[in-house]
């Protein structure tokens, strides 16, 4: 159990909320989660879309608030991690609130709507909820869609008593949603009447509403304390407690680690626990390898033999044909990914080296030596560096960025070097050998004093790349190779033509390809939240722990929106000409388990921490000043629980 000094050091999920936003403030409304699925608001005051609670999904839009035949919509938003707050005060002088939340451990959607009379006069009014919706099963592969549900196909709508009943006529779904009564409501001056607004599917067994209501906060409350608490009964390790003299570093690490739980799935067939890619849009039945791999130390430290049922299962996926497993289906699903090798061996090497399970490496030894040499396989005769493809397996939106790109070459570097740990000598420096050549060739496509790399393509043609992701990717893999005025030119690019008033951009602005380039994750307005996170573990793997210390800070500023989604776009605002983030629903998802990343850069960047292949720990550059006192206790090793140290004088 934790002492009472170290609970205090935890952030209620309360203090980790999102700030109230104005209507105009947001394009896409909230999304909350629980175990077992995610739903999302609507910019109505009380309706809701896109709930997924596999195999069940939502098409349209359900409890559709309307007064007198007119929908409300809310004109401010909060976002906590158990509940969203919705608020809009109407004409006639009714100020409405709606608190939603989901039932712990069920597919039941909750809605506390309270109204209020602020006026001086007695309003009568016909109060109703309607919903163009539909609710639908689906027992196959969902793959990176919400299974794109038609309401105008074979559903029935059933008006009882106190409920409406939507029926699914193609696979049987019933969801159940509370009415409001048939007659006209008066509200007195000052008065306030309160509705229970329960949505359930299938007659699933109902508690009392105030219980339910209660439970889905509390049991969110019990779970983020349990993930902190050594031998807790949840999970099978234990997050690390982040306690430092920096309130914007505290909030990025909690608040990525927030996001990840957002994703815990455990009610699925496949799996006792997963940490699903994103909700509600996308990816909220799989497990996507190159997603997995920059949090993957997290889910380890937090849930290790968890992690490694889940990893057994992506071995019986074809790695050259998918590049996630879903756990509906139990099959690989989507297409084969360029990152695929190099986030498989880094996802099992983080799970034996923190775990210290010599068995499983041993066992996987040769997986581990096969991913780490696949490259060779795709280096074209005559040339030094590896083909990884095209458009689609590669980053999916950036049209030049195919081929011979120096990102996912530099992440194989890094690969190499932890293979050599697995073999003897003589091979070790064939390995080692193998990455130094690897490393010489991708100089050769740096651009001098620049900061950036050149792409070349199968037709010999090259193109220069400014993008976030080789950026990251090389310093968090490489940085060993690189001379210290490399190292500096690289960062100067990142704040030079990446920063931004919070965020930073995945491409440059001057990049050819920027115009071509409209997703708010790959592209010039906007960035993955995975990528950010990247970056800065990148500036600490150089040593640059002042620069590393600005972009937190700058990156906070972002997390006041709501959970960290899977990438935050750009806005340009009128008149000051400066771009700002927000949570946008083109092209990304509301919440995502990759956000773990930043609380990855904060063990990996900042403090250091890392292991050999024996599990023992390393760190890196422990003699380095860093600007940021920090702790990070209870970090489970093989050795135990150990607590680390940073500041002035480095790391211990």
């Amino acid at each position: 159990m934790l002492t009472t000094a170290l609970e205090s050091q935890i952030p209620t999920l309360d203090s980790l909320a999102g700030k109230w936003l104005s209507g105009d403030e947001i394009v896409t409304p909230p999304s909350i989660s629980n175990t077992v699925g995610a739903v999302a608001s609507t910019m109505n005051i009380t309706g809701f879309q896109h709930a997924n609670f596999p195999p069940i999904a939502q098409g349209g839009e359900a409890a559709v608030f309307q007064l007198n035949g007119k929908p409300i919509e809310a004109q401010s938003f909060k976002w906590s991690p158990y509940q969203i707050e919705r608020m809009a005060l109407t004409a006639n002088g009714l100020e409405l609130t709606s608190t939603m939340r989901v039932a712990d451990g069920a597919p039941i959607v909750l809605i506390r709507f309270q109204i209020r009379n602020v006026g001086t006069q007695l309003v009568t009014a016909k109060f109703e909820l309607k919903h163009p919706a539909g609710f639908r099963r689906y027992d196959q592969v969902w793959d990176w869609t919400n299974r794109n549900v038609n309401v105008r196909e074979s559903f029935e709508h059933e008006t009882q008593s106190h409920d409406e009943v939507i029926h699914d006529m193609k696979t049987g779904v019933v969801a159940k949603i509370t009415r409001f009564p048939f007659e006209p409501i008066s509200i007195r001056p000052g008065a306030v009447r309160v509705f229970e607004i329960v949505c359930s599917f299938n007659n699933a067994r109902l508690e009392p509403f105030p219980k339910m209501f209660s439970d889905a906060k509390t049991c969110w409350e019990r779970r983020w304390q349990e993930a902190f608490t050594p031998g807790n009964r949840r999970y099978t390790g234990n997050f690390p407690i982040l306690i430092s003299d920096n309130p914007k570093l505290n909030r990025l690490y909690y608040l990525s680690l927030v996001s990840m739980l957002q994703l815990e799935r455990t009610n699925y067939r496949c799996s006792r626990r997963f940490f699903a890619a994103s909700a509600p849009f996308a990816g909220c039945t799989i497990e996507s390898f190159r997603d997995t791999a920059p949090m993957s130390m997290v889910y380890c430290l937090l849930d290790p033999k968890g992690f490694k049922e889940n990893l057994k299962r992506w071995l019986t996926v074809d790695r050259s044909s998918h590049n996630a497993f879903d756990y509906v289906s139990g099959r690989g699903v989507g297409p084969w990914a360029a990152q695929n090798d190099s986030a498989l061996f880094n996802s099992f090497w983080n799970y034996c080296a923190i775990s210290g399970d010599r068995e499983f490496l041993d066992e996987q030894r040769g997986k581990f030596l096969d991913w780490a040499s696949s490259w060779k396989g795709r280096v074209a005769p005559g040339e030094v560096l590896p083909d990884w493809g095209e458009n689609e397996n590669i980053l999916g939106s950036l049209p030049e960025y195919i081929h011979q790109v120096p990102s996912i070459t530099a992440a194989h570097i890094g690969v190499l070097n932890k293979a050599a740990q697995l073999v003897s000598d003589s091979d070790a420096a064939k390995l080692r050998s193998d990455a130094k050549s690897l490393a010489d060739g991708l100089m050769a496509q740096y651009v001098i004093r620049s900061g950036v790399w050149q792409v070349k393509h199968r037709n010999g043609m090259s193109v220069v790349s400014r993008h976030a992701y080789d950026y990251g990717m090389v310093g968090t893999n490489m940085a060993d190779y690189l001379a210290p005025e490399t190292r500096h030119e690289l960062t100067d690019f990142v704040s030079r033509e990446l920063a931004a008033d919070g965020w930073i951009r995945a491409m440059s602005m001057s990049d050819a390809a920027a115009p071509l380039s409209e997703s708010p994750a790959t592209g010039a307005r906007g960035c993955a939240t995975a990528w950010v996170a990247m970056a800065v573990e990148a500036m600490g793997r150089f040593g640059q722990f002042y620069e590393m210390k600005d972009f937190i800070e700058m990156c906070e500023a972002a997390s006041w929106q709501g959970p960290l989604p899977t990438a935050f776009e750009l806005v340009q605002m009128p008149l000051t000409g400066h771009w700002i983030p927000r949570i946008s629903q083109h092209g990304v998802d509301y919440i995502s388990s990759g956000s773990a990343a930043f609380a990855q850069a904060v063990i990996h960047g900042l403090f250091g921490i890392d292991f050999d292949a024996h599990g023992n720990v390393l760190l890196d550059q422990p003699t380095v000043a860093r600007p940021i006192m920090a702790q990070l206790l209870n970090f489970r090793t093989k050795d135990g629980l150990r607590d680390f140290h940073c500041g002035l004088v480095g790391v211990r």
